[in-house]
């Protein structure tokens, strides 16, 4: 004889309070089963009933039931205003059916259970099935009312008369233990236990987003204090304690945080509750000192359940920390696998790979492959706090910035979708990512008195480090790749090259190490720039020639317009002799070299003006007058030679030469003129706007309710 089942937590008992939205869509029934409208007017209607009686939203208000059932099919307005007419008429008479008969006609079209306990017979005079999910809902309505004692009727119908006139709370502040009071003829065991509400839950939330940690805490002790079970123990005090430490976290209280994930992971574990000990696990490794990887040597597995944002987050940790990029890819296939595997992948799963995806590929440098994934998540997703959402939201920002693209940036960033439903701390990162895209614009325009005057006092205060607990191994905020770059930069510009050259090598390897491409190319154009200064243009030539294909398709236009620069550099200094360089070539070679060399300066030219680099465009223009004079020179000495060409093209091509040239000379007054009066700026208008709609977006997120 088999062993019997193990015993079942019975669920509690819960009990239903009759509100005025049930007696409207009550009324609907009525007016639908007794004379039934069109098929096509009768599918509509009944969609509605099942988007209503379900309750997975906040029931609609009297006005919007109405307006809903009679906007239906637009071919058919006689049955729309007369299913609206009909509602309007159950309100004025609705004292007379409620006391003879309203709810007698709305159980008449439900088959009653035979006295032997069968099934009922079907029968032409009933419209719902008992065991269906309407004639659940309208059985349920039926023994609701049925318990009501005199009083509990007149107070229904009061609260049903308030609600329709437009007092939309009327009615839903009773709770199932306030109707001891007389409100019920029979109250049952059940009606005078208050079980477990959403709304605690719903206000924890709310204040989360608006970074009221009192309100907040106290939201989450009310929830997890309800009564869930008929049972002492509720069993749910590992996630009320796992709820606590993300709050301390979200919050940057790390130390809070740490001890009540600590006593969660234990209460977790007592209950043998396998999948809160994994929610565990992986907020302890948000606390840890570093990442397992750097300990161990290895890549930790992703387990099973693990959510994709988890995942996002190790590959954004991965990233910032100096790991390989193979091990992003690595954690990526493992959740991907293990989503296939399981039937029940939600699809916020779904759009947490697909950033991550685009973060891996913006790392890699494949700007392509990365937007894709961009334009998946933010067109199947709705605005709100979607973490994955919000990130691709500001990779899409950035890369704009970077193709020059700085009101696009803005655009993106300032658009209410994308900071209106933001969590307070979300709102931290956004706010500072908006100054950071303007403090951008700033650098990029050489504008140091408006960096000190205007943006800097107005700088954000940064998120809470919250990756990292310890203070032995710091959180690093920038790849050693992306420091050496910098590093590289300033030392080039004061013409330390020979300090600079161990840093660009220490750029290319930590690049490549890692695989960031971005910076890989960078400190390729560095390199080959120091290599012009020691006199191997040839080489810089080559090694800026192998990147050129992935530059000149500007997903970077700053790092092409100085590629383009230096490599116009390169050919020009390779066409000068190696061994003596103070010998100039012979005039065919250094026009074909010139000529060669004037595409690449003039997108460098272009490039700069998109981005609004004054100072760098005025070298490329210097530059660019200097090549139109060495070739009208060098068409002249091809003339005198007797060369290929005639006198007279020679003459016309000279012309050219110096019209283009002194076209340059002007072209650079003009800019540095500009560059002279932007950069004296004490207060830019533009930037004041755009400051003052990030505080008024603040403002807003701030008070919301």
């Amino acid at each position: 004889m088999p062993p019997p089942p193990p015993p079942v937590d019975e669920a509690p008992r819960q009990t239903h309070v009759l509100r005025p939205h049930h007696v409207a869509i009550l009324s609907v029934f009525v007016l639908v089963l007794r004379d039934p409208p069109s098929p096509a007017f009768n599918l509509h209607v009944w969609r509605i009933l099942a988007r209503e009686i379900s309750e997975l939203y906040p029931p609609k208000s009297f006005e919007e039931l109405v307006r809903a059932v009679s906007s239906g099919r637009g071919d058919l307005p006689d049955e729309a205003s007369k299913m609206g007419r009909g509602l309007r008429n159950v309100v004025s008479a609705i004292h007379a059916f409620i006391e003879d008969k309203f709810f007698t006609d709305v159980i008449a079209f439900v088959p009653e259970r035979e006295l032997d306990g069968s099934q009922p017979s079907p029968s032409s005079t009933h419209s719902v099935e008992r065991r269906s999910f309407f004639g659940l809902f309208i059985r349920r309505c039926y023994l609701s009312f049925f318990k009501l004692s005199w009083r509990g009727t007149m107070r229904l119908i009061q609260d049903y008369k308030d609600w329709t006139d437009g007092k939309d709370t009327a009615g839903y502040g009773m709770q199932e233990t306030d109707r001891g009071g007389g409100l019920l003829l029979l109250p049952t065991q059940s009606d005078e236990q208050q079980y477990a509400q959403s709304e605690p839950y719903e206000n924890y939330e709310k204040a989360v987003k608006q970074g009221d940690t009192q309100a907040a805490t106290e939201n989450l002790r009310k929830f997890f204090d309800q009564r869930f079970s008929d049972s002492v123990e509720s069993g749910l005090t590992q996630h009320a304690l796992l709820h606590m430490a993300r709050l301390h976290y979200s919050q940057g209280s790390l130390t809070a945080a740490a001890n009540a994930l600590g006593e969660a992971l234990k209460v977790a574990r007592i209950s043998n509750d396998s999948i809160t000990v994994l929610h565990c696990n992986n907020l302890m490794k948000r606390l840890s000192p570093a990442l397992e990887s750097n300990r161990t040597g290895k890549i930790p597995p992703v387990q099973q359940r693990t959510s994709a944002l988890e995942v996002l987050w190790d590959v954004k940790k991965m990233i910032e920390v100096g790991e390989s990029i193979r091990a992003g890819f690595t954690k990526l296939y493992q959740s991907m696998g293990i989503a296939d595997a399981s039937y029940a992948d939600p699809h916020e799963s779904l759009w947490a790979r697909h950033a991550c995806q685009a973060t891996l590929w913006v790392f890699a440098g494949v700007e392509s492959l990365a937007q894709t994934h961009e334009n998946f998540v933010i067109a199947f997703t709705e605005p709100g706090d979607d973490e994955a959402r919000f990130t691709c939201l500001l990779m899409r920002a950035r890369r704009l910035l970077r193709q020059g693209n700085f009101g696009g940036a803005l655009l993106v960033l300032l658009n209410p979708e994308t900071w209106s439903g933001l969590n307070l701390r979300q709102h931290g990162v956004w706010a500072s990512e908006v100054w950071k895209t303007l403090r951008v614009a700033v650098q990029r325009r050489q504008q140091d008195t408006l960096m000190r005057s205007f943006l800097q006092p107005r700088r954000p205060a940064e998120p809470n480090n919250m990756q990292m607990q310890s203070t032995h191994t710091p959180f690093p905020k920038m790849l050693s790749a992306q420091r050496s770059s910098i590093l590289a930069k300033s030392l080039i510009e004061g013409k330390e090259f020979s300090q600079a050259i161990p840093v660009v090598l220490d750029a290319l390897w930590n690049s490549e190490f890692v695989g960031s491409w971005a910076y890989h190319r960078v400190a390729v154009s560095q390199l080959a720039e120091i290599s012009v200064e020691f006199g191997m243009a040839g080489k810089g030539r080559r090694m800026i020639e192998g990147i050129l294909p992935q530059v000149l398709n500007g997903d970077d236009v700053e790092i092409r317009a100085y590629a383009c620069y230096t490599l116009a550099r390169c050919i020009i200094a390779e066409s000068w002799s190696k061994d003596d360089p103070t010998i100039p070539p012979p005039p065919a070679r250094q026009n074909a070299a010139l000529e060669e060399a004037l595409p690449f300066l003039h997108v460098a030219e272009q490039d700069y003006t998109t981005i609004e680099m004054y100072q760098e465009r005025l070298n490329v223009i210097y530059m660019l007058s200097v090549v139109y004079h060495n070739l009208a020179l060098g068409y002249q000495a091809l003339a005198e030679e007797g060369g290929a060409i005639m006198a007279a093209e020679a003459a016309e091509m000279v012309k050219q030469m110096h019209k283009e040239r002194d076209r340059m000379a002007e072209m650079y007054h003009e800019v540095d003129k500009v560059r002279k009066e932007v950069r004296g700026m004490e207060v830019d208008e533009e930037l004041s706007t755009l400051w003052g709609l990030v505080v008024k977006a603040s403002a807003v997120v701030g008070t919301r309710s």
